[in-house]
Protein backbone atom coordinates (compact mmCIF):
# COMPACT_ATOMS: atom_id res chain seq x y z
CA UNK A 1 0.00 0.00 0.00
CA UNK A 2 2.79 2.13 0.93
CA UNK A 3 5.02 1.51 -2.61
CA UNK A 4 1.31 2.38 -4.22
CA UNK A 5 1.28 5.66 -2.41
CA UNK A 6 4.81 6.71 -3.39
CA UNK A 7 4.25 5.74 -7.43
CA UNK A 8 0.93 7.00 -7.71
CA UNK A 9 1.07 10.60 -5.39
CA UNK A 10 -1.71 11.97 -7.43
CA UNK A 11 -3.92 9.61 -6.74
CA UNK A 12 -3.55 9.66 -3.10
CA UNK A 13 -3.60 13.56 -2.93
CA UNK A 14 -7.27 13.48 -4.82
CA UNK A 15 -8.23 10.49 -2.81
CA UNK A 16 -7.43 12.35 0.70
CA UNK A 17 -8.92 15.59 -0.70
CA UNK A 18 -12.37 13.63 -2.05
CA UNK A 19 -12.57 11.92 1.28
CA UNK A 20 -12.64 15.38 3.28
CA UNK A 21 -15.07 17.14 0.58
CA UNK A 22 -17.52 14.16 0.70
CA UNK A 23 -16.82 13.63 4.63
CA UNK A 24 -18.35 17.36 5.05
CA UNK A 25 -21.03 16.82 2.57
CA UNK A 26 -22.18 13.80 4.40
CA UNK A 27 -21.65 15.99 7.85
CA UNK A 28 -24.25 18.72 6.85
CA UNK A 29 -26.37 15.72 5.32
CA UNK A 30 -26.75 13.89 8.62
CA UNK A 31 -29.69 14.89 10.79
CA UNK A 32 -28.44 16.49 14.63
CA UNK A 33 -30.04 15.12 17.33
CA UNK A 34 -29.63 15.48 21.24
CA UNK A 35 -29.10 11.65 21.60
CA UNK A 36 -28.74 8.32 19.20
CA UNK A 37 -32.01 7.03 18.39
CA UNK A 38 -32.94 4.18 21.08
CA UNK A 39 -35.54 2.16 20.89
CA UNK A 40 -37.16 1.11 24.17
CA UNK A 41 -39.41 -1.41 23.22
CA UNK A 42 -42.36 -0.49 24.64
CA UNK A 43 -45.62 -0.31 23.37
CA UNK A 44 -48.57 1.89 25.27
CA UNK A 45 -52.24 0.97 24.25
CA UNK A 46 -54.24 4.30 25.25
CA UNK A 47 -57.98 4.17 25.56
CA UNK A 48 -60.43 7.15 26.11
CA UNK A 49 -63.64 6.23 27.88
CA UNK A 50 -65.36 10.06 28.82
CA UNK A 51 -66.99 9.96 32.01
CA UNK A 52 -66.35 6.61 33.49
CA UNK A 53 -64.70 5.94 36.71
CA UNK A 54 -61.48 4.15 37.34
CA UNK A 55 -63.28 0.78 38.12
CA UNK A 56 -65.45 1.15 35.06
CA UNK A 57 -62.26 1.76 32.86
CA UNK A 58 -60.45 -1.28 34.42
CA UNK A 59 -63.14 -3.76 34.34
CA UNK A 60 -64.56 -2.80 31.14
CA UNK A 61 -61.83 -1.64 28.81
CA UNK A 62 -57.73 -2.67 30.34
CA UNK A 63 -58.39 -5.91 31.85
CA UNK A 64 -59.60 -6.95 27.96
CA UNK A 65 -57.08 -4.90 26.46
CA UNK A 66 -54.30 -7.15 28.52
CA UNK A 67 -55.91 -10.18 27.81
CA UNK A 68 -56.13 -9.38 24.17
CA UNK A 69 -52.41 -8.75 24.05
CA UNK A 70 -51.06 -11.27 26.12
CA UNK A 71 -51.06 -13.95 23.49
CA UNK A 72 -48.85 -11.66 21.45
CA UNK A 73 -45.31 -13.48 21.12
CA UNK A 74 -41.93 -11.63 22.51
CA UNK A 75 -43.63 -10.03 25.47
CA UNK A 76 -41.91 -9.52 28.59
CA UNK A 77 -44.31 -7.78 30.26
CA UNK A 78 -47.75 -5.93 30.56
CA UNK A 79 -48.54 -3.33 33.07
CA UNK A 80 -52.50 -1.73 32.64
CA UNK A 81 -53.43 1.90 34.52
CA UNK A 82 -57.21 2.63 34.54
CA UNK A 83 -58.29 6.75 35.24
CA UNK A 84 -60.76 8.13 35.30
CA UNK A 85 -62.28 8.93 32.09
CA UNK A 86 -58.65 6.99 30.56
CA UNK A 87 -56.92 3.28 30.31
CA UNK A 88 -53.63 3.00 29.34
CA UNK A 89 -51.44 -0.56 28.83
CA UNK A 90 -47.86 -0.29 28.80
CA UNK A 91 -46.53 -3.43 27.14
CA UNK A 92 -42.67 -4.36 27.17
CA UNK A 93 -40.96 -6.36 24.76
CA UNK A 94 -38.34 -9.18 24.87
CA UNK A 95 -34.71 -7.76 23.70
CA UNK A 96 -34.50 -8.27 19.91
CA UNK A 97 -37.98 -8.08 19.25
CA UNK A 98 -39.35 -6.39 16.15
CA UNK A 99 -41.00 -3.84 17.11
CA UNK A 100 -42.88 -2.69 13.95
CA UNK A 101 -43.95 -6.44 13.73
CA UNK A 102 -45.20 -6.34 17.41
CA UNK A 103 -46.63 -3.25 17.19
CA UNK A 104 -48.83 -4.43 14.43
CA UNK A 105 -49.67 -7.36 16.26
CA UNK A 106 -50.73 -5.69 19.67
CA UNK A 107 -52.80 -3.23 17.22
CA UNK A 108 -54.29 -6.44 15.19
CA UNK A 109 -55.28 -8.11 18.93
CA UNK A 110 -56.89 -4.66 19.76
CA UNK A 111 -59.11 -4.28 16.87
CA UNK A 112 -60.66 -7.82 17.49
CA UNK A 113 -62.24 -6.72 21.16
CA UNK A 114 -63.40 -3.33 19.45
CA UNK A 115 -66.99 -5.18 19.94
CA UNK A 116 -66.88 -6.12 23.03
CA UNK A 117 -65.45 -2.81 24.83
CA UNK A 118 -68.36 0.39 25.54
CA UNK A 119 -69.20 2.23 22.20
CA UNK A 120 -68.74 5.41 24.34
CA UNK A 121 -65.34 4.42 24.46
CA UNK A 122 -63.21 5.76 21.33
CA UNK A 123 -61.14 4.07 19.58
CA UNK A 124 -58.17 2.35 21.41
CA UNK A 125 -54.70 4.09 20.32
CA UNK A 126 -51.73 1.85 19.81
CA UNK A 127 -47.95 3.42 20.07
CA UNK A 128 -44.86 2.74 20.11
CA UNK A 129 -42.35 4.58 22.47
CA UNK A 130 -39.28 6.19 21.76
CA UNK A 131 -37.18 8.90 22.10
CA UNK A 132 -38.63 10.54 18.73
CA UNK A 133 -41.62 10.37 19.81
CA UNK A 134 -41.24 13.28 22.41
CA UNK A 135 -41.92 16.73 21.03
CA UNK A 136 -39.34 18.55 20.18
CA UNK A 137 -41.05 22.13 20.07
CA UNK A 138 -43.47 23.04 22.86
CA UNK A 139 -45.45 26.57 22.18
CA UNK A 140 -47.47 28.59 24.60
CA UNK A 141 -49.85 30.47 22.41
CA UNK A 142 -51.52 33.56 23.72
CA UNK A 143 -53.49 36.14 22.44
CA UNK A 144 -54.65 39.77 23.47
CA UNK A 145 -57.79 39.89 21.94
CA UNK A 146 -59.62 35.82 21.81
CA UNK A 147 -61.10 34.15 24.88
CA UNK A 148 -59.35 31.14 25.73
CA UNK A 149 -62.09 28.88 23.56
CA UNK A 150 -61.73 30.82 20.64
CA UNK A 151 -57.91 30.90 20.70
CA UNK A 152 -58.43 26.94 21.16
CA UNK A 153 -60.69 26.90 18.13
CA UNK A 154 -58.48 29.11 16.02
CA UNK A 155 -55.38 26.93 16.59
CA UNK A 156 -57.45 23.51 16.25
CA UNK A 157 -59.35 24.96 12.59
CA UNK A 158 -56.67 26.67 11.15
CA UNK A 159 -53.22 26.60 12.73
CA UNK A 160 -52.21 23.30 13.60
CA UNK A 161 -53.07 22.02 9.68
CA UNK A 162 -50.11 24.18 8.90
CA UNK A 163 -47.66 23.31 11.33
CA UNK A 164 -48.64 19.59 10.37
CA UNK A 165 -47.31 20.27 6.58
CA UNK A 166 -44.06 21.08 7.79
CA UNK A 167 -41.34 19.11 6.31
CA UNK A 168 -40.05 16.25 9.04
CA UNK A 169 -43.58 17.13 11.44
CA UNK A 170 -45.58 14.02 12.24
CA UNK A 171 -48.37 16.03 14.32
CA UNK A 172 -49.14 18.71 16.66
CA UNK A 173 -51.15 18.70 19.25
CA UNK A 174 -53.26 20.76 21.58
CA UNK A 175 -53.69 21.13 25.09
CA UNK A 176 -55.14 23.45 27.24
CA UNK A 177 -57.35 26.23 27.00
CA UNK A 178 -61.42 26.06 27.10
CA UNK A 179 -62.99 23.15 24.62
CA UNK A 180 -66.61 24.07 23.47
CA UNK A 181 -69.22 21.74 24.55
CA UNK A 182 -72.05 21.35 24.04
CA UNK A 183 -74.53 20.43 26.88
CA UNK A 184 -78.24 19.63 26.95
CA UNK A 185 -79.54 20.46 30.67
CA UNK A 186 -82.25 18.10 31.23
CA UNK A 187 -85.66 19.10 33.21
CA UNK A 188 -86.65 16.16 35.10
CA UNK A 189 -90.03 17.40 36.04
CA UNK A 190 -90.55 17.63 32.27
CA UNK A 191 -89.80 14.54 31.41
CA UNK A 192 -92.30 13.32 33.97
CA UNK A 193 -94.99 15.05 32.59
CA UNK A 194 -94.36 13.62 28.82
CA UNK A 195 -93.73 10.32 30.05
CA UNK A 196 -90.52 10.64 28.32
CA UNK A 197 -86.70 8.17 29.37
CA UNK A 198 -83.08 9.29 29.47
CA UNK A 199 -82.57 7.03 26.91
CA UNK A 200 -85.38 8.05 24.03
CA UNK A 201 -83.31 11.33 24.63
CA UNK A 202 -80.01 10.15 24.04
CA UNK A 203 -81.67 8.03 21.20
CA UNK A 204 -83.64 10.80 19.49
CA UNK A 205 -80.29 12.71 19.42
CA UNK A 206 -78.02 10.46 18.26
CA UNK A 207 -80.61 9.49 15.56
CA UNK A 208 -80.35 13.26 14.35
CA UNK A 209 -77.03 13.66 14.42
CA UNK A 210 -76.21 10.39 12.50
CA UNK A 211 -74.55 10.46 9.23
CA UNK A 212 -74.42 7.22 7.28
CA UNK A 213 -75.06 6.19 3.58
CA UNK A 214 -77.79 6.61 1.79
CA UNK A 215 -77.05 4.23 -1.18
CA UNK A 216 -76.72 4.97 -4.51
CA UNK A 217 -78.99 6.13 -7.58
CA UNK A 218 -78.36 6.60 -11.32
CA UNK A 219 -78.41 9.79 -13.40
CA UNK A 220 -77.21 10.30 -16.86
CA UNK A 221 -75.80 7.52 -17.02
CA UNK A 222 -73.90 7.59 -13.57
CA UNK A 223 -73.88 6.28 -10.45
CA UNK A 224 -74.66 9.09 -7.54
CA UNK A 225 -73.88 8.40 -3.98
CA UNK A 226 -75.91 9.44 -1.16
CA UNK A 227 -75.27 10.49 2.24
CA UNK A 228 -77.71 11.32 5.04
CA UNK A 229 -76.32 14.12 6.81
CA UNK A 230 -77.95 15.06 10.25
CA UNK A 231 -74.89 16.84 11.95
CA UNK A 232 -75.88 19.73 14.18
CA UNK A 233 -74.67 23.38 13.19
CA UNK A 234 -76.14 25.19 15.70
CA UNK A 235 -78.30 24.83 18.99
CA UNK A 236 -81.51 25.67 17.37
CA UNK A 237 -81.09 22.21 15.27
CA UNK A 238 -80.74 20.17 18.82
CA UNK A 239 -83.63 21.68 20.65
CA UNK A 240 -85.76 21.04 17.68
CA UNK A 241 -84.81 17.22 17.56
CA UNK A 242 -88.01 15.05 17.95
CA UNK A 243 -88.64 12.78 20.71
CA UNK A 244 -91.39 10.30 19.71
CA UNK A 245 -93.31 9.13 22.59
CA UNK A 246 -95.45 6.00 22.49
CA UNK A 247 -98.23 5.50 24.88
CA UNK A 248 -97.67 2.09 26.49
CA UNK A 249 -101.52 1.68 27.07
CA UNK A 250 -102.22 1.80 23.50
CA UNK A 251 -99.41 0.64 21.51
CA UNK A 252 -101.25 0.80 18.04
CA UNK A 253 -101.44 4.98 18.80
CA UNK A 254 -99.80 7.39 16.56
CA UNK A 255 -96.83 8.08 18.48
CA UNK A 256 -96.40 11.93 20.11
CA UNK A 257 -93.73 14.21 18.52
CA UNK A 258 -91.78 15.82 21.22
CA UNK A 259 -89.41 18.25 20.62
CA UNK A 260 -86.59 18.40 22.89
CA UNK A 261 -86.23 22.04 23.71
CA UNK A 262 -89.71 21.33 25.76
CA UNK A 263 -87.84 18.87 27.86
CA UNK A 264 -84.14 20.33 28.06
CA UNK A 265 -82.63 23.30 27.77
CA UNK A 266 -79.72 23.70 24.86
CA UNK A 267 -76.45 25.53 26.69
CA UNK A 268 -73.25 26.74 24.34
CA UNK A 269 -71.33 26.32 27.07
CA UNK A 270 -67.03 25.13 27.47
CA UNK A 271 -65.67 21.61 28.59
CA UNK A 272 -64.91 21.64 32.57
CA UNK A 273 -61.46 21.14 32.29
CA UNK A 274 -59.22 18.55 33.28
CA UNK A 275 -55.31 19.86 32.68
CA UNK A 276 -54.51 23.69 32.83
CA UNK A 277 -52.17 25.00 31.08
CA UNK A 278 -49.78 27.86 32.67
CA UNK A 279 -47.08 30.28 31.53
CA UNK A 280 -45.96 32.80 33.77
CA UNK A 281 -49.18 32.74 35.78
CA UNK A 282 -51.23 33.07 32.92
CA UNK A 283 -54.12 30.51 31.20
CA UNK A 284 -52.33 29.65 27.71
CA UNK A 285 -52.59 27.24 25.13
CA UNK A 286 -50.04 24.37 24.77
CA UNK A 287 -49.05 22.97 21.41
CA UNK A 288 -46.51 20.58 21.11
CA UNK A 289 -44.59 19.22 17.50
CA UNK A 290 -43.51 16.02 17.05
CA UNK A 291 -40.93 15.36 14.38
CA UNK A 292 -40.89 12.30 12.00
CA UNK A 293 -38.70 9.48 12.88
CA UNK A 294 -36.73 10.56 9.56
CA UNK A 295 -36.86 14.56 10.43
CA UNK A 296 -33.81 16.52 11.42
CA UNK A 297 -34.79 18.35 14.94
CA UNK A 298 -32.58 21.58 13.56
CA UNK A 299 -34.42 21.56 10.49
CA UNK A 300 -37.98 21.41 11.69
CA UNK A 301 -38.17 23.25 14.33
CA UNK A 302 -36.62 26.34 12.04
CA UNK A 303 -39.07 25.69 9.74
CA UNK A 304 -41.83 25.93 12.32
CA UNK A 305 -40.41 29.19 13.58
CA UNK A 306 -40.82 30.40 9.77
CA UNK A 307 -43.79 29.41 9.88
CA UNK A 308 -44.71 31.22 13.17
CA UNK A 309 -43.13 34.67 12.12
CA UNK A 310 -46.01 34.37 9.26
CA UNK A 311 -48.82 32.98 12.02
CA UNK A 312 -48.17 35.94 14.07
CA UNK A 313 -48.32 38.41 11.45
CA UNK A 314 -51.39 36.80 9.70
CA UNK A 315 -53.82 36.18 13.69
CA UNK A 316 -53.94 37.97 16.33
CA UNK A 317 -51.85 35.62 18.33
CA UNK A 318 -48.48 35.21 20.28
CA UNK A 319 -46.36 32.04 20.19
CA UNK A 320 -43.69 31.35 23.08
CA UNK A 321 -41.32 28.52 23.27
CA UNK A 322 -41.37 26.66 26.11
CA UNK A 323 -39.37 23.68 25.15
CA UNK A 324 -36.81 24.17 22.07
CA UNK A 325 -35.28 20.92 21.64
CA UNK A 326 -32.99 22.07 18.45
CA UNK A 327 -31.44 24.79 21.07
CA UNK A 328 -30.70 21.76 23.04
CA UNK A 329 -29.10 19.94 20.39
CA UNK A 330 -27.17 23.38 18.73
CA UNK A 331 -25.72 24.16 22.53
CA UNK A 332 -24.58 20.29 23.51
CA UNK A 333 -22.97 20.03 19.78
CA UNK A 334 -21.25 23.07 20.17
CA UNK A 335 -19.91 22.12 23.14
CA UNK A 336 -18.94 18.50 21.92
CA UNK A 337 -17.28 20.25 19.11
CA UNK A 338 -15.14 23.16 20.56
CA UNK A 339 -14.04 19.90 22.67
CA UNK A 340 -12.62 18.27 19.35
CA UNK A 341 -11.14 21.06 17.55
CA UNK A 342 -9.44 22.04 20.94
CA UNK A 343 -8.14 18.63 21.41
CA UNK A 344 -6.92 18.74 17.34
CA UNK A 345 -4.51 21.81 18.07
CA UNK A 346 -3.48 20.85 21.75
CA UNK A 347 -2.23 17.28 20.04
CA UNK A 348 -0.69 19.30 17.02
CA UNK A 349 1.19 21.16 19.67
CA UNK A 350 1.98 18.46 21.67
CA UNK A 351 3.66 16.86 18.26
CA UNK A 352 5.31 19.59 17.86
CA UNK A 353 6.81 20.51 21.14
CA UNK A 354 8.09 16.36 21.29
CA UNK A 355 8.70 16.44 17.70
CA UNK A 356 10.91 19.55 17.39
CA UNK A 357 9.79 19.90 13.64
CA UNK A 358 6.96 21.19 12.38
CA UNK A 359 7.20 19.60 9.02
CA UNK A 360 6.82 16.64 11.18
CA UNK A 361 3.52 17.75 13.11
CA UNK A 362 2.01 19.15 9.88
CA UNK A 363 2.41 15.66 8.52
CA UNK A 364 0.84 14.09 11.83
CA UNK A 365 -1.66 16.81 12.16
CA UNK A 366 -3.09 15.81 8.24
CA UNK A 367 -4.24 12.79 9.70
CA UNK A 368 -6.83 14.09 12.69
CA UNK A 369 -9.18 15.44 9.60
CA UNK A 370 -8.74 13.21 6.79
CA UNK A 371 -9.95 10.70 9.56
CA UNK A 372 -12.53 12.68 10.69
CA UNK A 373 -14.24 13.44 7.46
CA UNK A 374 -13.54 9.97 6.56
CA UNK A 375 -15.29 8.44 9.46
CA UNK A 376 -18.37 10.89 8.76
CA UNK A 377 -18.87 9.13 5.22
CA UNK A 378 -19.23 5.10 7.19
CA UNK A 379 -20.82 7.36 9.45
CA UNK A 380 -24.03 8.60 7.38
CA UNK A 381 -23.88 5.19 5.20
CA UNK A 382 -25.16 3.46 8.01
CA UNK A 383 -27.54 5.46 9.28
CA UNK A 384 -25.87 7.69 12.10
CA UNK A 385 -26.92 11.44 13.07
CA UNK A 386 -25.00 13.47 14.68
CA UNK A 387 -25.14 13.65 18.09
CA UNK A 388 -23.57 14.24 21.42
CA UNK A 389 -22.63 10.48 22.02
CA UNK A 390 -21.35 10.55 18.14
CA UNK A 391 -19.13 13.13 18.67
CA UNK A 392 -17.53 11.88 22.14
CA UNK A 393 -16.52 8.78 20.14
CA UNK A 394 -14.71 10.84 17.66
CA UNK A 395 -12.81 13.30 20.35
CA UNK A 396 -12.07 10.06 22.41
CA UNK A 397 -10.34 9.17 18.85
CA UNK A 398 -8.35 12.16 18.20
CA UNK A 399 -5.25 11.26 20.53
CA UNK A 400 -5.58 7.29 18.86
CA UNK A 401 -5.70 9.16 15.38
CA UNK A 402 -1.99 9.87 15.54
CA UNK A 403 -0.65 7.22 17.14
CA UNK A 404 0.06 5.32 13.77
CA UNK A 405 1.82 8.23 12.06
CA UNK A 406 3.90 9.07 14.82
CA UNK A 407 5.01 6.06 15.34
CA UNK A 408 5.72 5.62 11.29
CA UNK A 409 7.18 9.14 11.24
CA UNK A 410 9.93 8.27 13.81
CA UNK A 411 11.04 5.09 12.52
CA UNK A 412 11.44 7.04 8.34
CA UNK A 413 13.20 9.61 10.72
CA UNK A 414 15.55 6.65 11.87
CA UNK A 415 16.13 5.37 8.54
CA UNK A 416 16.79 9.23 7.05
CA UNK A 417 19.46 9.44 9.46
CA UNK A 418 21.23 6.08 8.35
CA UNK A 419 21.52 8.07 5.10
CA UNK A 420 18.76 5.81 3.62
CA UNK A 421 17.22 7.75 0.17
CA UNK A 422 13.69 9.19 1.63
CA UNK A 423 11.90 6.92 -0.90
CA UNK A 424 13.34 3.93 0.23
CA UNK A 425 13.24 5.41 4.25
CA UNK A 426 9.88 6.16 3.65
CA UNK A 427 8.93 2.08 2.46
CA UNK A 428 11.65 0.60 4.85
CA UNK A 429 10.20 2.79 8.53
CA UNK A 430 7.06 1.62 7.54
CA UNK A 431 7.39 -2.00 6.66
CA UNK A 432 9.29 -2.19 9.87
CA UNK A 433 6.94 -1.24 12.26
CA UNK A 434 3.57 -2.09 9.72
CA UNK A 435 3.01 -4.95 11.62
CA UNK A 436 2.77 -3.07 15.32
CA UNK A 437 0.68 -0.63 13.97
CA UNK A 438 -1.51 -3.19 12.86
CA UNK A 439 -1.55 -4.60 16.25
CA UNK A 440 -1.93 -1.72 18.01
CA UNK A 441 -5.11 -0.18 16.06
CA UNK A 442 -6.42 -3.63 16.33
CA UNK A 443 -6.21 -3.69 20.01
CA UNK A 444 -8.21 -0.01 19.95
CA UNK A 445 -11.17 -1.83 17.63
CA UNK A 446 -11.08 -5.01 19.88
CA UNK A 447 -11.99 -2.49 22.80
CA UNK A 448 -14.57 -0.49 21.26
CA UNK A 449 -16.34 -2.96 19.19
CA UNK A 450 -18.02 -5.39 21.54
CA UNK A 451 -20.08 -2.09 22.68
CA UNK A 452 -22.09 -1.55 19.63
CA UNK A 453 -23.29 -5.43 19.91
CA UNK A 454 -24.21 -4.98 23.43
CA UNK A 455 -27.76 -5.77 24.49
CA UNK A 456 -30.52 -3.83 26.09
CA UNK A 457 -30.81 0.12 25.95
CA UNK A 458 -27.18 0.90 27.13
CA UNK A 459 -25.95 -1.15 23.85
CA UNK A 460 -28.02 1.09 21.79
CA UNK A 461 -26.88 4.07 23.07
CA UNK A 462 -23.76 3.90 23.30
CA UNK A 463 -23.63 2.35 19.45
CA UNK A 464 -22.90 5.35 17.76
CA UNK A 465 -19.89 6.15 20.29
CA UNK A 466 -17.76 2.54 19.82
CA UNK A 467 -18.55 2.49 16.16
CA UNK A 468 -17.65 6.22 15.46
CA UNK A 469 -14.69 5.39 17.16
CA UNK A 470 -13.95 2.60 15.46
CA UNK A 471 -14.12 4.03 12.00
CA UNK A 472 -12.33 6.89 12.69
CA UNK A 473 -9.35 4.48 13.53
CA UNK A 474 -9.21 2.60 11.13
CA UNK A 475 -8.80 5.40 8.91
CA UNK A 476 -5.83 6.23 10.75
CA UNK A 477 -4.61 2.90 10.00
CA UNK A 478 -4.97 3.90 6.37
CA UNK A 479 -3.52 6.96 6.45
CA UNK A 480 -0.65 5.88 8.34
CA UNK A 481 0.41 3.28 5.62
CA UNK A 482 -0.06 6.11 2.70
CA UNK A 483 -0.74 9.98 3.70
CA UNK A 484 2.47 9.97 6.07
CA UNK A 485 5.18 7.57 4.50
CA UNK A 486 4.19 9.79 1.16
CA UNK A 487 4.50 13.00 2.70
CA UNK A 488 7.60 12.21 4.58
CA UNK A 489 9.32 11.27 1.58
CA UNK A 490 8.83 14.34 -0.66
CA UNK A 491 9.46 16.79 2.84
CA UNK A 492 12.96 15.52 3.98
CA UNK A 493 16.00 14.91 2.47
CA UNK A 494 18.72 11.88 2.25
CA UNK A 495 21.02 12.42 5.65
CA UNK A 496 18.81 15.04 7.18
CA UNK A 497 18.92 14.60 11.40
CA UNK A 498 15.63 15.63 11.97
CA UNK A 499 15.94 13.59 15.53
CA UNK A 500 18.42 16.19 16.97
CA UNK A 501 16.92 19.78 17.79
CA UNK A 502 17.86 23.03 15.49
CA UNK A 503 16.31 25.97 17.04
CA UNK A 504 16.53 27.92 20.35
CA UNK A 505 13.17 26.31 21.63
CA UNK A 506 14.18 22.99 21.05
CA UNK A 507 17.31 22.83 22.36
CA UNK A 508 16.32 24.77 25.11
CA UNK A 509 13.68 21.99 25.44
CA UNK A 510 16.27 19.14 25.23
CA UNK A 511 18.56 20.49 27.58
CA UNK A 512 15.62 21.21 30.44
CA UNK A 513 13.37 17.90 30.16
Amino acid sequence: MTKLALSRPIFIFVLVITTILIGLMSYSGMRKENNPEVNFGTVVVTTAYPGAGPEDVNQLITRKVEQAVSGVSGIREVQGQSQEGISVVTIQLELGVNTETAVNDIRTKVDGILNSIPKDARKPVVAKFDNSSTPVLTLAVSSSTLSSRDLRDLLEDKIVDKFSQVNGVAQAQISGGDLREIQIRIKKDRLLQYGIGISDVLTAVQSANANVPGGKFVSGGQDVSVRVKGDFTKTSDIEAVVIKVSDPNNPQAKAKQVPLGAVAEVVDSIQERSRMARLNGDDTVVMSIQKTKEGNTVEVNTAAKVLITKLEAQYPIKFTAAFDESKTVDEALKDVQFSLFFGVFLVAGIVYIFLHNFRGMLIVALAIPTCIFGAFIVMRAVGFTVNTLSMLGLSLAIGVLVDDAIVVLENIFRHLKMGEDPRDAAVNGRNEIGVAALAITLADVVVFLPIAFAGGIAGQFFKSLSLTYVFAVLFSLFVSFTLTPLLAARWYKKGEDIEHPSGWFAIWFEKRF
